[in-house]
């Protein structure tokens, strides 16, 4: 920050008399006592700088403080600003430094937007980016180490079974087995306890920023603004790459403790002379980072590919699987099926092609609709029960419940909030970093059954008694309502990247997709037995591919363009 030391008055200074200035003129950059102040705002040169307490500009950090309207080469004034060098130029710094370069600014022009301008909220936002970036890196490294305790504790255990079944010939071989299990959890904790002290210091470094720019909002001048965020800017990018350094070195490596017990361990005495072997792996990282300027870097790099419409699109099955009962469907992040199972009250995990994968008995009953909530979570709805549970699908545990006040069916996961249909209210909102939660869109005929998607800007829902599709804007703002006999009972409903909607059409048994204004609609070829009755519908924006989830069978589609 700015010195917090007393500031003298620059004209009295120069009068050879000392007097505490009160106040501060960053054009002039010098303080101001209130006396001088006074023909300071009445001199026809200086009546239109900006002065500001003297407080305030304490308040700046010294590098914005320190920054000088003048040339420090040629004592003249900045007037121009060279957008070659990226440099602020007097006129003698025109003539000699910069006389052939094109396109030179005026400094006041480039200045007075300076507090306004994209890049100052831009900045803003990546230190935000950067500390939520952190808070998953720490949490994923924190979630680690208690996986390691747990992967440490079993392989305890295990060994404790084995030793309890043979002589007194075993105790030094598992003490052992013992030290090398708790050196290889120590070398872990100590190579992820590095990590975390660097990103704690990062983060300190980082919340010093968004103090400066703060104070850089509020005190500094259009100047001291654009080249603080210069320099603020050259700061995130060495945040920005360090973080990134975590990746491309192999720091956030997924770390595991393997421990292998010997098969011949029965004929110990005669021939195995240990309990087992210790040895640590790693595999590629399961968090996320994800900065905005990255996004807009691939988003220029591809090639602008016109938006489908209906018109356009058609299914070609890919696939299919029996699976009885089933109300709800998604994605998994990486590729996995995931099915809600409403008879035997289970989450049913499925390869690709269908393979059963993995299966999760749901402790409530009556579940009916899933959403992911990042690599590791899901969410699944309990309407009977009114609630909603948080799932961490590798250890099959309830991490949390939310209680709703009436029935929830459909859900979605958007941004950090999870969005629910709740007859009789509307489409509720909570964000899950405190479960606080509130009504999104009010809608007091909303009926069961029904099912929300999230995309871009805007949310769209269906309502299965009265037969219609609803879009709203993130603010309830109602933009458009379809309903037509095309759709009768919806049920499902998801969205592909060109924004048009898709809806599982029960009563019809059909899918239906709407334009992204709801004024076009097309039944998609594809579900033409008379007994499918689609329930669950999602959609995979990456592979351009659509789960529908029948009662009693599922079919895999691929999306066709023509």
């Amino acid at each position: 920050m700015a010195s917090t030391n007393t500031v003298i008055c620059g004209v009295c200074e120069s009068q050879h008399t000392t007097t505490n200035a009160d106040f501060w003129c960053p054009e002039c950059d010098e303080g101001l006592c209130p006396q001088c102040l006074k023909h300071h705002s009445a001199s026809k040169a200086t009546r239109s700088h900006g002065v500001i307490p003297v407080d305030n500009y304490k308040q700046l950090p010294t590098s914005i403080a320190n920054i000088s309207q003048h040339c420090s080469q040629h004592d003249r004034k900045f007037q121009n600003y060279c957008p070659q060098h990226e440099s602020l130029c007097c006129p003698l710094c025109i003539q000699s430094n910069h006389a052939t370069c094109l396109g030179m600014l005026s400094l006041e022009n480039v200045i007075q937007t300076a507090k306004t301008s994209v890049l100052l909220e831009s900045l803003d936002q990546s230190l935000k980016d950067i500390k939520i970036n952190i808070e998953r890196v720490v949490k994923d490294r924190k979630e680690n180490l208690v996986e390691i305790h747990e992967q440490k504790q079993k392989f305890h255990d295990e060994m404790k079974q084995v030793r309890n079944k043979i002589n007194e010939h075993l105790n030094t071989l598992e003490i052992r087995i013992l030290q090398e299990l708790s050196a290889a959890e120590t070398k872990v904790k100590s190579q992820i306890g590095d990590l975390l002290g660097k990103i704690a210091k990062s983060t300190e470094h980082i919340n010093s920023m968004e103090n400066n720019i703060s104070a850089i909002k509020e005190y500094a001048s259009d100047l001291q603004t654009f080249l603080g965020s210069k320099m603020i800017e050259t700061e995130i990018q060495k945040y920005e790459t360090f973080l990134q350094s975590l990746f491309d070195d192999g720091s956030l490596r997924l770390i595991d403790i393997n421990c292998k017990i010997e098969d011949k361990i029965t004929d110990i005495l005669s021939n195995v002379t240990s309990l087992g072997s210790i040895s640590i792996e790693s595999t590629s990282p399961l968090v996320v980072l994800k900065t905005r300027k990255e996004i807009q870097v691939q988003t220029r790099s591809l090639p602008r590919v016109p938006p489908s419409t209906v018109n356009d699109i058609t299914m070609a099955l890919q696939s299919k699987f029996q699976f009885n009962h089933i109300t709800g469907c998604c994605f998994s992040f990486t590729g996995d099926i995931f099915l809600v199972q409403y008879g035997n009250q289970r989450l049913l995990i499925l390869k690709e092609n269908g393979t059963l994968k993995n299966e999760i008995l749901l402790s409530n009953s009556t579940p009916i609709d899933i959403t992911c909530i990042d690599e590791k979570t899901v969410a699944i709805s309990f309407p009977n029960s009114k609630q909603i549970q948080i799932i961490k699908v590798s250890t099959k545990t309830v991490e949390r419940t939310i209680k709703t006040t009436g029935f929830c069916h459909g859900l979605c996961y958007s941004s950090g909030y999870l969005l629910y249909c709740d007859t009789g209210r509307g489409i509720q909102k909570v964000n899950m970093s405190d479960n606080c939660s509130s009504t999104l869109v009010k809608d007091n005929a909303l009926s069961e059954w029904s099912s929300v998607a999230a995309y871009k800007n805007k949310i769209v829902y269906t309502n299965n008694y009265h037969h219609t599709v609803t879009c709203c804007s993130l603010a309830g703002e109602k933009m458009w309502e379809y309903k037509d006999q095309s759709v009768r009972y919806p049920r499902g409903i998801s969205v592909d990247k060109d924004s048009n909607v898709y809806i599982a059409s029960s009563g019809n048994n059909s899918i239906v997709v709407l334009s992204s204004d709801g004024k076009q609609v097309r039944r998609l070829p594809g579900e033409d037995d008379a007994n499918s009755v689609p329930l669950g519908l999602a959609f995979d924006v990456k592979q351009e591919k659509i789960l529908v989830a029948n009662y009693r069978e599922q079919a895999l589609y691929r999306l066709k363009i023509y």
